[in-house]
């Protein structure tokens, strides 16, 4: 019996030993005309919470700014960020929440079919790989968790507000890693024709009701028949 429970005992040490202790980390990128972007750290150690908290290297902007300088670095420079979530720190919880929006003609662009007003957009990742460094002793190198290409992840249904979008889900499986990685490209509700190119997300859009009035004939004929309108009234007042 002794032998059983010692074994056990060892089993449970060998297990805590190589299981991953420090947080896990979801990052969740909806795609619209730009990138809204979410990290959230949660169930993270107390001692490199509190690292992280106490040496003051990582704030709201560490993030973006990371990406940004990346990219630059790739001589991509039309790319720009926009804070939505400035206190990322949550004491209670002991997690990080970083929110904000990504955008520029280098990482997401789109093209218009002038006959049918369907707009084809063109949504770079690979800009997800960058190191970020958390503390002096601990930085995170989302370049090896997502080192794989999109078109290598997972194509699934996300559900936002009962709206169900084409996402793009990976769960990173390293081994040595301390955190545990999700992540998700999520797309537009009416996104169509979808293909995952290497690290390239591409899909079509139709187009708004707004997009269909302003191209539309009858929209401009009601508006040269209101300017004749105006007119006729204007030359009555001034008689």
């Amino acid at each position: 019996m002794r032998k059983i429970v010692l074994a056990s005992l060892l089993c449970f040490l060998f297990v805590a030993s190589i299981a991953p202790a420090y947080a896990s980390v979801t990052f969740k990128t909806i795609i619209n005309d730009s990138f809204y972007v979410s990290f959230d750290f949660i169930n993270i150690n107390s001692t490199l919470y509190y690292g992280i908290r106490a040496q003051g290297i990582f704030n709201s902007t560490s993030i973006p700014q990371a990406i940004v300088r990346n990219l630059e670095k790739q001589n991509l420079m039309k790319v720009s960020y926009q804070l939505i979530s400035t206190d990322p720190f949550n004491a209670t919880e002991k997690s990080i929440h970083v929110e904000f929006s990504l955008g520029g003609e280098d990482i997401l662009s789109y093209t218009v079919d002038r006959a049918t007003l369907v707009k084809t957009y063109n949504a770079k990742t690979n800009w997800i790989r960058f190191d970020i460094k958390l503390s002096d002793t601990f930085t995170l190198n989302f370049s090896t968790y997502f080192a794989t290409s999109v078109s290598n992840w997972q194509r699934i249904n996300y559900t936002i507000n009962g709206d169900i979008h084409s996402a793009f889900y990976y769960n990173s499986t390293i081994g040595t890693a301390p955190f545990n990685v999700l992540c998700y490209f999520i797309l537009p509700t009416k996104a169509m024709n979808i293909k995952a190119i290497v690290d390239t997300l591409i899909f079509e859009m139709p187009p708004l009701l707004e997009d269909r009035l302003i191209d539309s004939p009858i929209l401009i004929l009601g508006a040269i028949i209101v300017a004749n309108i105006v007119v006729i009234i204007y030359r009555k007042i001034r008689k």
